[in-house]
């Protein structure tokens, strides 16, 4: 199966918390509880600055647990949802701080119930923005080994996270007709695009059709646009057409995407500057000598 080409041409497109993932670890689809070690954290300062995180000698835990520190009343939080965050990593045996998000309010989007995101984007699943979480969860399981169905008591890691901002998982705009002979695109129940290709030959030069129309703000170069996008190969009529990648089902989930100039494939970025926040759109990109189909959904822009 060919391989998708590079969307961003100077970054990657990996959220910032890979270090924390548990691969092979999916959305629980359910609520992560609370529990006897995230009770036991407190925290004390203004949201959105780094706290003072207070945990007992030694903290175990048995799977992932949260407790909410502080009440939000935003957005709810559910699977697929792309979330921005900061967060303090404290060593529940010490009670040292491990490490954080740097509280610079640039954080990348990670992914509710994306495998990328890991046990942490499971315990983000039926939070609220505004909360303030508590954490807590065995150590393994930040290298993941380890998943919040572990009836083991182990030493314990502890996350303060300041749940700051939510995205829809979805592009949200009113559907639209494409153009005459584009790819056929159907929607699963979560909104990920199935994209079939026409018998014919592909466009000899990129073009770029709206399939559901937003009314958020406009896109410019000046943006980092979050986005969930699938792509397929054109083929021919010696080639069949293979899905290239997918954000939707390689893991990733969301992903940031700069628009300046030399930072993103210029057929795509062509394709979203000037687009809103809500549309999704269908781009058909000229890369390494062969066509594809991307069908990309802007759920938002990171703050400047």
């Amino acid at each position: 199966m060919r391989t998708i080409p590079a969307l961003v041409v100077t970054i990657g497109l990996v959220a910032s918390l890979t270090a924390c993932a548990a691969p092979g670890a999916g959305s629980a689809g359910t609520c992560a509880p609370s529990g006897a070690a995230s009770e036991a954290v407190s925290a004390t300062g203004a949201f959105g600055s780094q706290p003072d995180v207070t945990v007992p000698a030694g903290l175990t835990a048995r799977g992932t647990q949260v407790s909410v520190l502080r009440q939000g009343d935003g957005r709810t939080i559910g699977d697929g949802t792309p979330v921005v965050l900061e967060y303090t990593l404290v060593d529940g045996t010490t009670g040292e701080v491990a490490q954080t998000s740097g509280y610079t309010g640039a954080s990348n989007p990670i992914t509710a119930g994306s495998t990328n995101a890991g046990a942490l984007g499971e315990a983000l699943e039926c939070a609220q923005v505004g909360d303030r979480l508590a954490v807590a969860l065995p150590k393994s399981a930040l290298s993941g080994t380890a998943t919040s169905s572990s009836g083991k008591a182990e030493d314990a890691a502890v996350f303060v996270v300041d749940v700051q901002r939510a995205f829809p998982s979805r592009a949200t705009g009113t559907p639209q007709l494409a153009g005459d002979g584009m790819p056929a695109v159907v929607l699963a129940p979560d909104g990920a695009p199935g994209i079939t290709i026409p018998s014919w030959s592909a466009p000899e030069k990129d073009e770029q059709h709206l399939l559901r129309k937003g009314d958020g703000a406009t896109l410019t170069a000046e943006d980092t646009a979050v986005v969930k996008y699938t792509a397929v190969t054109w083929g021919s009529s010696t080639t069949d057409s293979t899905v290239a990648g997918s954000s939707w089902t390689d893991g990733s989930g969301a992903q940031p995407l700069p628009l300046a100039e030399g930072q993103v494939v210029d057929g795509i970025r062509n394709a979203l500057i000037g687009r809103h926040v809500g549309d999704q759109v269908l781009a058909i990109v000229h890369q390494q000598g062969a066509a594809y189909a991307y069908v990309i959904d802007v759920l938002g822009a990171m703050p400047r």
